[in-house]
Parts: structure tokens; sequence; C-alpha cells
């Protein structure tokens, strides 16, 4: 239970009266340290409530009643769409506790250890759940300062983070002064200087507790060295550097400066350096857009080793081969640069880091996961994310196809006509699993670049038609598929498919949502 200071006095002190019979079904729903809670149902009014009852340890302490009764007059008065309605005291053969709304849902601190890997994901309905605290906390403080805002104190309606409540706004002092009902409170965690200190509060100290929740809600669970989470154990308040506080934005690219630095002020150690309202936190809040996480963050210097591929004439297709390979075509294409390798899960690892994206399931893997292996278990989406980050894209299936080749229209694999041998490429099951991108320098091609055949299947931006070849005129012009479905193109075979999979010209196809242990992909960029 919270703890919390009155800013204006109530001036009505309702006394327990018994409920009888009329509170019936009780079910526990939850318990604190000093209150559990049950869902009842109103047999007078015909709808289901909450009542939180005291353990029995303080059932008879008086603090504990005034702070319930607190608890109820606060209620009366404060009235916002994200804080929790107190209708009523309790009293009855379960013991003394309160009256409120029943919410259907969980708390906070449990939603983001589910969320815990989607901050990109869900940033905005994180950026709009600390929005409505703050304007919750606005109107709160024309009355109280709650001194235990903390996630396990935020309940989320049907689990939506949206739709947050403020719980436990009772354990709270008529006046600062009057130290007779107070009781401990706090979380070091997310607890305000001074109050470990014990100086007098006002609502900057629950302003401290909010930049504490919102640095662990924007950076996916980390929380920052000035955070007196480790204070009972030092005895003394952390000592760190503020410069050394790594901003929110280093967790995800979708942080704008301004969100930066709201945050980092929050949680300021001297109260006088942060913002002095919630109503100036709602301000900032109100003129934060979210950037663009996938905006080029990049410079050409920083990209994946890349090889040029010259405007010109291509051949590509291959007679001999199945009917979805023919027939062969004459194709033009404008100069572009192509990955040399595989994106790696290094590189992939840089990407998660700068933009907060999601990491694929097996990028802790000791084998698949291996920095200079490559990066797996990521979809369609996930490909062109991290390829539109990287200040390039996706290659179309020919581009892949004549950087794969060499421009030479004669060569069946990279290397040449030769089918692959053991020492040319990881395929045909010579290995159970991917292997270091360029392990295999026999079966780089004349331009340089490895592992066009095996190790991974690698997307391309097509949608899947079957009979592009068939289609596109002589001469075509970076031709590429007008279908529309959620089937990619794959080429280039894996580490586990048939050695005939690996040939320049082989078609495939995979749906788009479909993240494998074989499926990876590399990037294009602009001939400049």
């Amino acid at each position: 239970m919270a703890q919390a200071t009155v800013l204006h006095d109530p001036t009505v002190s309702p006394e327990p009266r018994s409920s009888g019979d009329r509170f019936v079904d009780w079910q526990p729903v939850g318990a604190g340290g000093s209150a559990d809670v049950y869902k009842v149902f109103d047999s007078e009014l015909g709808i289901p409530l909450a009542i939180k009852i005291l353990k029995q340890a303080h059932q008879g302490d008086r603090r504990y009643i005034e702070s319930l009764r607190r608890e109820v007059l606060i209620s009366r008065r404060l009235r916002h769409v994200n804080i929790c309605p107190i209708h009523d005291l309790y009293e009855g053969e379960r013991g003394v506790g309160i009256v409120m709304d029943l919410i259907e849902g969980y708390d906070l601190k449990e939603w983001l250890k589910s969320q815990r890997g989607k901050l990109l994901d869900t940033m905005p309905k994180r950026l709009t759940l600390f929005t409505k605290l703050c304007a919750a906390l606005t109107v709160a403080h024309t009355l109280i300062i709650h001194r235990d805002l903390k996630p396990g104190n935020i309940f989320l309606r049907k689990g939506d983070p949206t739709d947050p409540v403020i719980m436990d706004f009772g354990l709270s002092s008529r006046d600062e002064s009057d130290r007779t009902h107070q009781l401990e409170g706090g979380t070091p965690k997310y607890m305000a200087p001074e109050q470990y200190l014990g100086v007098d509060l006002d609502q900057r100290a629950d302003l401290y507790a909010l930049g504490i929740l919102a640095y662990e809600l924007f950076t996916d669970g980390h929380i920052p060295a000035c955070s007196l989470k480790d204070v009972y154990k030092t005895g003394k308040l952390p000592e760190f550097r503020p410069e050394e506080i790594v901003p929110p934005s280093a967790f995800c690219a979708a942080i704008p400066p301004e969100l930066d630095r709201l945050v980092l002020s929050l949680i300021e150690h001297d109260r006088d350096r942060r913002p002095a309202t919630a109503a100036d936190c709602s301000a900032v809040l109100a003129k934060v857009v979210l950037l663009d996480p996938f905006r080029p963050l990049t410079s050409p210097d920083q990209r994946p080793p890349a090889i040029a591929i010259p405007a010109g004439a291509y051949v590509v297709g291959e007679k001999a081969g199945r009917a979805c390979d023919q027939p062969q075509r004459k194709i033009r294409l404008a100069a572009f640069q192509v990955g040399a390798t595989p994106v790696t899960n290094g590189q992939y690892r840089r990407f998660l880091s700068a933009t907060g994206y999601r990491a694929p399931a097996l990028i802790g893997h000791a084998l698949f996961g291996a920095d200079n292996h490559p990066v797996v278990m990521v979809n369609w989406d996930d490909a062109a994310a991290y390829a539109r980050w990287a200040g390039g894209r996706l290659p179309t299936e020919l581009e892949w196809e004549v950087a794969a080749r060499a421009g030479e229209g004669a060569n069946i694999y990279p290397w040449g006509d030769t089918p692959p041998q053991t020492v040319h490429a990881n395929i045909d099951n010579i290995s159970s699993g991917t292997t270091p991108v360029g392990s295999y320098r026999l079966g780089d091609n004349a331009l340089g670049l490895s592992d066009c055949c095996g190790n991974v299947w690698e997307w391309c931006s097509d949608s899947w038609d079957e009979t592009l070849l068939k289609t596109i005129g002589l001469d075509a012009v970076d031709p590429h598929s007008h279908a529309h479905n959620d089937l990619r193109a794959i080429r280039g075979g894996s580490f586990d498919s048939p050695a005939t999979t690996g040939r320049t010209s082989f078609r495939h196809r995979l749906e788009k949502t479909v993240m494998r242990a074989d499926v990876g992909f590399r990037v294009v960029f602009g001939a400049g």
C-alpha cells in the first residue's frame, strides 16, 4: 500500500459501518504488504466491486484505520478516469477495509515483464501511458502526494497500457507536520532522495518516481544509476555522474530529444532542477512526436561491406532449369551496391541497440546467434526494417540473381557451372546449422560475394510471381514483380536444402511472416 501526503485538509470523517450480508461471493484477487484485495458481489446494487481488507496484523493499528478513512475522503474529492475510485469504508466479519471499483486486468509491473523485447512495437502505447499518468497526477496533486508511485501501483484496465489506473492514494497525513498518522512508505527503486532523507515533501517527489518509472518504461526495463534501489543496503545515496546516465533514446531510436530531456530532468537528485508540476510535463508531452525509428542512422562508411554492380545489360534465367526459371531474358539494371555477405548477428545487434527493435529468437543461441553467423529467425518485415535503417533496401529477385552470377549469365552457380562440393558452400546438410559468413572462399563469385549459395535463404523485396521471367519483356529496365500477395521470393538455398537450390537462377517463395532458422537476408544500396 502506498504512503501519501494530503495537500488540502478533508473536513469530514466517516465512521465504519457494518456491511451485513450485502457483499457476497468473496474471491481473492491480490495481496500487498498491508492489505489483501477481494472481488465481491454487491447484492444491494447488483454489481461486482473490489474490497481491500487490512491484514490481521494491522487491524488494530490506528494509523492504518485512519489511512483508510483518508483514502475514502480523498477519493470523494478526487475524480479522474485514471485514478481508482473509492466508494466507502467496509467493516464486517472479514475486518476493516475500503470498497472500490473492480478493475479487470493486471498491473504495469506484470505488463512490462510480458512485453520485454518489444520496446519499439509498443512505444506508442508506452508514450500514451506516460501522458495519461502525467494528466492524472496533475489532478491528484491538487489534493495529495502519492509517495509510492511505481509499476505495481498502476493497474491496466483489461491489460491495456493506454488505460492505466493509479491505485493506493490513501496512506496520507492531513499535513506534513502531522506525523502521528504517517506510515513508512516509498519503494527504494522509485523513491526520491528527499523522501529517503526525511525532508518535507511536495509533488516533485512523485515526479521523481514518475521519472524512474518512465526511464524503465522507455528503455525496456533498465534502471538508471541515480535510482535509490540499493539505498537500504548501502545506507547512503548512490554516487554517479549525471552525464553518465544513458538517455532513453539510446535504447529506442523512436524517442525524440524532447522526451529524452523530460525523462532525464525528472530524475534529477536536486528537486529544484526537476519540472515543478505534472502539468509542466504534460505541456512537453503535448508536443512530443515519435521519430521514424528506421530513418537511416548509419553513415555510408558504417554500412555492411558492399560490392558495386555496374549499370548494364544482364542475362537472367536458365534454359535448362525448371519451368518457373525459363525463359532466359536479357534485362537492364541501374547501378547498385550489394552486401558482400548476408547480414550478420553482430550487425543486426547494432540495429537492435539503436532502435529498440525486437530481437529474433535465436540471436542468443551459442551457434545460430554467434556474431559472425548470418542473422536468422527474421521475417520479411524484420529484414526490410533493418535494410531501411542501414540506408538500403532488400534486393529485387533479379538484382540478387545478377549479383550472385557476378554479371555472367553462364554462371549456373556463383563460381561457375560445376555443382557445389563441400569446399564451395554450406548446403545439402554438410553442416547441422549456419556457419560464419565468408567461410567458403572457393564458393565466392568473381566479384567477391560470399554465401550466395547455401548457408541461409535470403529474402528478396518482390512479392512472389510464378510467371515473372515469362512476362517481363526483353531489355526490361530494373524489372520486378508487380504481384500483390503475402508470399515473398527467397533465393540461394540454405544449409539444409538440396544442392540444386543453390543455383543462381533457382526461385523459391515463403510467407512474409515466417521466421526460420535457415532464412536470412542481405542488403542493397544505391550506386553512390
